[in-house]
């Protein structure tokens, strides 16, 4: 687990001979003002970033456009939206027993029919295999509300039905619309450009990872996978990266936060509880990125390695860097409706990939909370450390991240009833854990099955995370207390 040997593929580019260009102002060759290339990066970039990274006020909270848009569809077209997850789940399980039956020689496809089906897409491990078969039959029992009642109620099926079903469903498809709109056409060498000065000391990463950061703490974590996806495969991102990237900064998301606050009724102190979560985020994440298993992880390329260039100069010099970099991609891109249509075809086909696995995983991990004593058993030794700590009602804290391991939701409304200062920092350490079992562990595997990412490895990682979190998120929060912000 700890070593790199384990890691590596000899299909893979190493990338320990890959030298991004070291460039000044000087060196850069400046695309030529042309208005139809101008005009294409900018609105493409003021779109995509308005519906994905603006942050507005809608309904007593922060949020963004695009949750605003994804809200108007589920409000309207609720049975649409339920009738599609069901088009996903059984594109899943169909597309992927026909690849699997392909490679197994049990199904012999023609040349013809292997260019439309794309077997190698939706090849994965037999176990992926048997969740996304079984998805089917479990996801139509929620849609029609018939099945035994401890699978057909508000705490299992309400959750993994209503809740993370259709929120996956539609934010990454529709998601991918504005995301395409940034990587494709200029926006991400935009802001990798820009980001640059600050991912690379601290974090050790490209410029560019802090779109994808954006794009999960501002939209979902499954988006900021989508974008981290997109850029790795066109050679952007090696495999150290990834995971670092998907581990460290592909949180839950503003919106769930605040409905997680509405919830445990403290959006009175929603602006303090987003900037403890950030900071506890950064400060995690630029320890992990320094110790095993990141540390570890080799930095090998999937495909031709294209590195960010390393670009040394003023602020103004940075930002003529970064607008002549968007400006030459979008020019070299396709059209912004093509690259908004290629966008949602391909969110659909990653969401048919991973819908099923997260459907039948979260409802495992909701049966154990709902049903046995499996989190207050395992809780039992943590709650000496919460007292210590001089976290408010010990117990259930520690009771609240542990089930966060599970399902970030299940996690932090453990502690509705609790005080102010307990729901503040169970909803601080839950926010950043970013590795869920119900939904982005499963995702992650499968999403990026030639990392690889492995289950014992996340498991590691979301145990670091925790245990950097606490101490973190306690010292936070007795600090914004004992100055009367909270």
């Amino acid at each position: 687990m700890f070593g790199s040997q384990s890691w590596e593929d000899d299909d893979h580019v190493a990338g320990e001979s890959v030298s991004p260009d070291q460039k000044s102002i000087d060196d850069v060759n400046l695309v030529e003002k042309r208005l139809r290339p101008t005009l294409k990066f900018i609105l493409a970039f003021t779109t995509g970033a308005f519906f994905f990274l603006f942050p507005v006020q809608y309904q007593g909270q922060t949020t963004i456009p695009l949750d605003i848009l994804l809200s108007y569809i589920e409000a309207t077209s609720l049975l649409t939206v339920e009738l599609f997850v069901l088009f996903v789940l059984f594109m899943g399980g169909i597309m992927t027993t026909v690849g699997m039956l392909h490679y197994q020689g049990v199904l012999a496809l023609s040349e013809r029919t292997q260019e439309i089906v794309q077997p190698e897409y939706w090849q994965t491990s037999k176990l992926f295999w048997a969740l996304r078969v079984i998805s089917v039959p479990v996801g139509f029992a929620m849609f029609m509300g018939v099945g035994p009642g401890w699978l057909i109620n508000d705490a299992i099926s309400g959750v993994s039905w209503n809740v993370l079903m259709i929120t996956i469903v539609l934010v990454i498809p529709v998601g991918a619309i504005f995301v395409n709109l940034l990587a494709e056409l200029g926006g991400l060498e935009f802001i990798g450009t820009l980001a640059q000065p600050i991912m690379r000391p601290l974090f050790n990463l490209p410029g560019r990872s802090a779109l994808d950061s954006a794009a999960s703490w501002l939209g979902s974590f499954s988006i900021g996978y989508y974008l981290t996806r997109n850029v790795f495969d066109r050679g952007g991102y090696n495999k150290r990266e990834v995971f670092a990237i998907c581990t460290c900064f592909a949180t839950a998301n503003l919106g769930s936060v605040g409905a997680v606050a509405a919830i445990l009724d403290i959006l009175h102190v929603f602006p303090v509880v987003v900037a403890l979560y950030l900071i506890a985020t950064l400060i995690v994440g630029a320890i992990l990125v320094r110790i095993p298993p990141l540390s570890t992880v080799p930095e090998e390329y999937i495909a031709e390695p294209d590195p960010e260039p390393q670009f040394t100069g003023t602020v103004v010099d940075y930002v003529r860097f970064a607008f002549n970099e968007g400006v030459r991609t979008a020019d070299e891109g396709e059209s912004i409706p093509r690259a908004a249509v290629n966008g949602f075809i391909d969110g659909t086909k990653l969401t048919a990939t991973i819908l099923g696995t997260v459907l039948v995983i979260a409802t495992t991990v909701l049966l154990l909370e709902a049903y046995t004593d499996f989190f207050e058993l395992i809780a039992t030794p943590f709650v000496p450390l919460m007292t210590i700590l001089g976290i408010p009602e010990p117990e259930t804290a520690a009771i609240a991240v542990l089930a966060g391991a599970g399902e970030y939701f299940v996690g932090s409304t453990v502690a509705v009833g609790t005080s102010l200062t307990t729901k503040v920092f169970v909803v601080v350490v839950t926010s950043a854990q970013a590795i869920f079992f119900a939904a982005s562990v499963p995702m992650m595997v499968d999403m990026f099955d030639d990392v690889p990412m492995r289950v014992r490895d996340l498991t590691v990682l979301l145990i670091l995370r925790t245990a950097l979190l606490v101490p973190i998120a306690a010292a936070l929060t007795h600090g914004v207390a004992a100055v009367g912000l909270i």
